[in-house]
């Protein structure tokens, strides 16, 4: 009998029972490359910073428990939440002291580079403060943004990691941004992002394919993808696009029968799938997904780009961070008329109907197995 019971990555009996199992069969778990709690050397977006205010604020990255506060200079800082004396929460205390946080147990004080300043209950003159440091995590603010670096050594520069639409003052920036909490590893989210699954998951009628503005659900949809190529690629990016995709209805010999079973009686004239209007950055017209470390997947939708940026809390929930990004607007009509779009339509229709109610709901927690190894095609 095969001991399972211990699922921690590289455990042997696991190793051995995933490698029989795979045998011959050209098979990978997702997590041979990828650990369960993200990739620790980067950027991430931790929370907005109008959030941090006058008490702290507790946040959960990639498995570790973050207190942040804002320092002398009112500039945003992350310490580890537990306090280095009993391993209490600093974000349970309080920032009675401008500058610092108070651990809630014994009364210690720490300031923004996590170094203990005071003793309350101890003594004024205490040697023991000097002693005692909570884990400091570097932090930057960006747009309203507050990312935290994650790893162990040096911070790179945040533009190496930041995604560049999002600076590119021709674009709409953060403007349109939706952050949400998924049920799921942040591997799914990732591979979902770039796994070409719409042509049948998000098939179906609903209210807003039905009365998208520019009505694709009455043309010929794609029934198959010929393949997926990848069109260009560099060291942390790949950018991918369906190879000969093939519209209308297709005959499978095995099943005697054509897929789709039905055909709508309306066809408009144009292309199959059109979207309208191309990508507003150049690099990314032709491409229909893109994929860039260390958890960040773009989907082309006509003229926007569709961000997604994950950020693991621990090995069973991730943090998504959504940005649609359009160009600026020329004038205020311009300008209302993109909050519209966005908030009565694209929002609701893909945000939330089709990624969180259609995507989330197929990969959710205990509806996908990671732990079995998967097949899949090269």
């Amino acid at each position: 009998m095969v001991d399972t019971s211990n699922r921690s990555n590289g455990d042997l009996p696991l190793a051995d029972h995933t490698a029989q199992e795979a045998y011959g069969a050209s098979q990978i778990g997702p997590f041979d490359y990828c650990p369960k709690l993200g990739f620790r050397e980067y950027w991430y977006p931790g929370i907005e910073a109008k959030s941090v205010r006058s008490a702290p604020v507790h946040v959960t990255m990639l498995g570790d428990d973050l207190v942040l506060f804002r320092d002398a200079a009112n500039k945003v800082v992350a310490l580890s939440d537990w306090c280095p004396h009993r391993g209490a929460r600093l974000s349970l205390g309080l920032c009675e002291f401008k500058g610092t946080v108070t651990c809630p147990y014994h009364g210690y004080v720490f300031d923004g580079s996590g170094q203990c300043v005071a003793g309350l209950i101890e003594r004024p003159d205490s040697p023991f403060v000097g002693k005692l440091r909570a884990h400091a995590y570097p932090t930057e603010e960006r747009m309203g943004i507050v990312f935290v670096w994650m790893g162990e050594t040096t911070p790179v520069s945040l533009d190496d990691d930041l995604p560049a639409e999002l600076s590119d003052p021709e674009l709409t920036g953060r403007r349109y941004m939706r952050v949400k909490v998924w049920e799921a590893n942040w591997t799914e989210p990732m591979a979902q992002g770039i796994d070409f699954h719409e042509f049948y998951l998000h098939r179906g009628l609903n209210v807003w394919r039905l009365f998208n503005y520019r009505l694709p659900f009455f043309r010929q949809k794609i029934v198959y993808t010929g393949g997926v190529k990848i069109v260009s690629e560099g060291a942390t990016w790949v950018n991918a696009a369906w190879a000969a995709p093939h519209v209308g209805q297709a005959y499978y010999p095995a099943l005697d029968a054509k897929w789709p079973r039905r055909v709508w009686w309306r066809r408009l004239a144009g292309n199959p799938g059109y979207r309208g209007g191309d990508s507003p950055l150049a690099k990314y017209r032709g491409v229909q997904h893109n994929v860039e470390l260390p958890s960040k997947i773009r989907v082309m939708i006509g003229a926007s780009i569709h961000l997604r940026w994950m950020v693991p809390v621990d090995e069973h929930d991730t943090r998504v961070w959504t940005f649609t990004l359009v160009k600026k607007p020329r004038h205020a009509v311009h300008a209302a008329w993109q909050w519209l779009w966005y908030h009565a339509y694209r929002k609701p229709s893909v945000l939330i109907a089709t990624n969180e109610q259609e995507d989330l709901i197929v990969f959710k927690r205990e509806r996908l197995n990671l732990e079995k190894p998967q097949k899949l095609r090269r």
